[in-house]
């Protein structure tokens, strides 16, 4: 276990050396030496690989250039003790000559030091890009089941050597081996692309797909492997084993027979008849017959986990989700653990609205399924309903990584980055929800937004513009887009804009009334009167239309027209203050005579203020006159 922690670490952490540097002597001739091994590799012409290692010798015969040359043609000289030998003194030479690491590693894996042969590759592999040294490590790790291990070294090698494929088929296994099956598939699949011969890969598929309950395709991909190797009893009980599972009893029994040729007992049927009945009524939609034929195999044979998932599939089916929850969990309880089953409790759950069970249930899918998008997708979506949105990002992120071109799924991400305040990478989210639809209404709407709440004016207005293009009598994003034209000043928009809202609410008084206070504001006062005296036909009594007609008459002189609409727009609504001020003005225009006040002089030089009578024209004192009263009464 100790040498296994340590093959780990060297896996994971770069190794710090330090020795000698032969390149700072003898001219730097052993540093170009050095440099020319790694050449070797890639020569293909024996002539050429010869004149190179004679070159490294003269340039670095004692140096460990010099050295790693004469440890190679010991190698392949076959004797393999002293090529050791010398790669050792190599590496006390440049503990950083990674090549001699390699060359060592391998030798030590073909004599089947397996960890030994770990520590060097791993060496070797953190400067150099080996594929050769990475396939080793994948083989070891795999071995030793450390599969994301096996699954790292098996991908660097595969950026080399694409196109082969027994090492796609070490890379499925590995995937198999971390439970990821999709993953598996996918690399099981190119690998018999490549060569459909492949009978690894064919059945490392065929392992796949019988955890996805696919057991046609599996028997499929098994019938191939067969037809080119008809001894293989294994198969045969591999058919059987799968034809059970289907609920086919006849061909189960068959294979039995053909793998053990009379040798291996064959299982009694009628559990296996019960079963296939069930299975076909349950192809059928008819539930209720397949409930009573499950039952029946499970009272020939107790606590068998196939036939009580699928009864409580029908169960489920019939909207019998109590009975259904019981026979998933003795299915679990019974059998194996199946990713399968979890989610579909994880359903039930969800539609009984206990949602921390279903949650328990969808992670404990993910375990054996990681990749599988519904259960993922159903997880996430349940956190963002209970306002669990960091976990629901988690969770949309990495269904995002396993499916990129789903809009639906972009645009929750950023419904949850806006719940979490993360703004920049909510507007990010919305954005690529656009790129991979633009007609997403919703998304255009909120990120307009979001925008405008981070004063990003031009960009919210494209946004309210793309409402607009899909719903062109959205209310807000006009209303929005008015605000934006009004701060920005730009009044040949705004115009525009208005004008369509009146085109599309021709009924509408509050249409016609702002596109008046636009041409009121330019000035263009016949075009604003027109405007507000449409809104008056639509609604007699709107007081801020009347108003504004009463305050451009004045404006082109029509003062009795003006007073007209004041005095029915006070009546329609008494609290307006401009009304009230606008007829005062018009009151003191039209008033037959004027109040003036003027200043003279008194007695002894004293002023005092005269107001004419309106009646008479007569001036009369109106200050001063309380005084000379007073004096009057002290001299009598």
């Amino acid at each position: 276990m100790k040498t296994y922690i340590k093959i780990t670490l060297l896996a994971a952490v770069p190794l710090l050396t330090c020795g000698f540097d032969w390149s700072l002597g003898a001219q730097g001739k052993c540093g170009d030496a050095k440099k020319l091994t790694l050449q070797l590799s890639s020569m293909k012409d024996d002539a050429e690989r010869t004149s190179a290692e004679s070159r490294i010798l003269k340039l670095c015969p004692e140096g460990p250039a010099g050295r790693f040359v004469t440890a190679s043609r010991l190698e392949r000289l076959g004797n393999r003790e002293q090529a050791v030998a010398e790669y050792q003194e190599t590496l006390k030479a440049d503990p950083t000559f990674a090549l001699a690491n390699g060359r060592l590693g391998m030798i030590y894996l073909q004599s089947g030091m397996k960890d030994e042969a770990a520590v060097e590759l791993t060496k070797a592999t953190s400067t150099l890009n080996d594929p050769g040294y990475h396939r080793a490590l994948g083989d070891i790790f795999k071995e030793r089941k450390f599969y994301p291990l096996a699954v790292h070294h098996y991908t660097q090698a595969m950026k080399t050597l694409p196109g082969d494929a027994a090492l796609r088929t070490c890379l499925a296994e590995s995937y198999l081996g971390s439970s990821m099956p999709e993953r598996a598939e996918e690399e099981y699949t190119a690998a018999l692309n490549l060569d459909p011969s492949n009978a690894t890969a064919r059945l490392g598929l065929v392992e796949v797909l019988k955890g996805k309950e696919q057991f046609d395709r599996a028997i499929e991909e098994v019938k191939k492997v067969l037809a080119t190797d008809q001894t293989r009893q294994d198969l045969h009980l591999l058919l059987a084993d799968l034809y059970e599972k289907k609920g086919d009893a006849k061909s189960a029994e068959a294979e039995h027979q053909l793998a053990g040729n009379g040798s291996v007992p064959v299982p009694p049927a009628l559990h296996l008849e019960h079963f296939g009945q069930g299975a076909e009524a349950q192809a059928a939609g008819n539930h209720e017959k397949a409930i009573t034929a499950f039952q029946a195999a499970l009272k020939e044979k107790p606590g068998w986990s196939e036939a009580l998932r699928k009864l409580g599939d029908s169960y489920a089916a019939s909207g019998n989700d109590d009975k259904a929850l019981s026979s998933f969990r003795d299915s679990l309880r019974f059998g194996k653990d199946n990713g399968a089953t979890h989610f579909k409790l994880g359903v039930i759950y969800e539609k009984k609205g206990l949602l921390d069970e279903a949650i328990v249930e969808y992670r404990q899918s993910l375990k054996s399924l990681p990749n599988d998008l519904e259960t993922r997708r159903r997880l996430a979506d349940i956190y963002a309903a209970r306002g669990s949105f960091p976990q629901a990002v988690e969770q949309y992120q990495d269904l995002i990584k396993l499916k990129n071109d789903d809009p639906s799924t972009h645009f929750k991400l950023a419904k949850a980055h806006l719940a979490t305040k993360n703004y920049k990478k909510a507007i990010e989210s919305y954005q690529q929800t656009l790129l991979l639809d633009n007609d997403n209404l919703e998304a255009h709407r909120e990120l307009a937004a979001l925008f405008k709440k981070n004063n990003q004016a031009s960009e919210a207005e494209k946004q309210f513009r793309e409402v607009l293009r899909l719903k062109k009598d959205d209310a807000d994003a006009r209303n929005a887009l008015t605000a934006i034209f009004v701060k920005n000043k730009n009044y040949p928009e705004l115009v525009a804009l208005l004008q369509e809202n009146v085109e599309l609410n021709p009924k509408d008084p509050n249409s016609h009334y702002k596109l008046g206070l636009v041409y009121e504001f330019q000035k263009k006062y016949e075009d604003a009167s027109l405007c507000y005296k449409q809104s008056v036909d639509l609604d007699g009594s709107h007081a801020k239309a009347l108003n504004a007609l009463g305050r451009v008459y004045m404006k082109t002189g029509q003062i009795n027209e003006a007073k007209t609409a004041l005095e029915a727009a006070k009546l329609a609504d008494p609290s307006m203050e401009e009304t009230a001020v606008l007829l005062n003005n018009i009151r003191d225009e039209l008033s037959p005579t004027k109040s003036a006040y003027k200043k003279k002089k008194g007695k002894k030089g004293r002023k005092v203020k005269v107001k004419k009578s309106k009646k008479t024209g007569k001036k009369k004192k109106t200050a001063g006159k309380k005084k000379l009263v007073k004096k009057k009464k002290k001299k009598q």
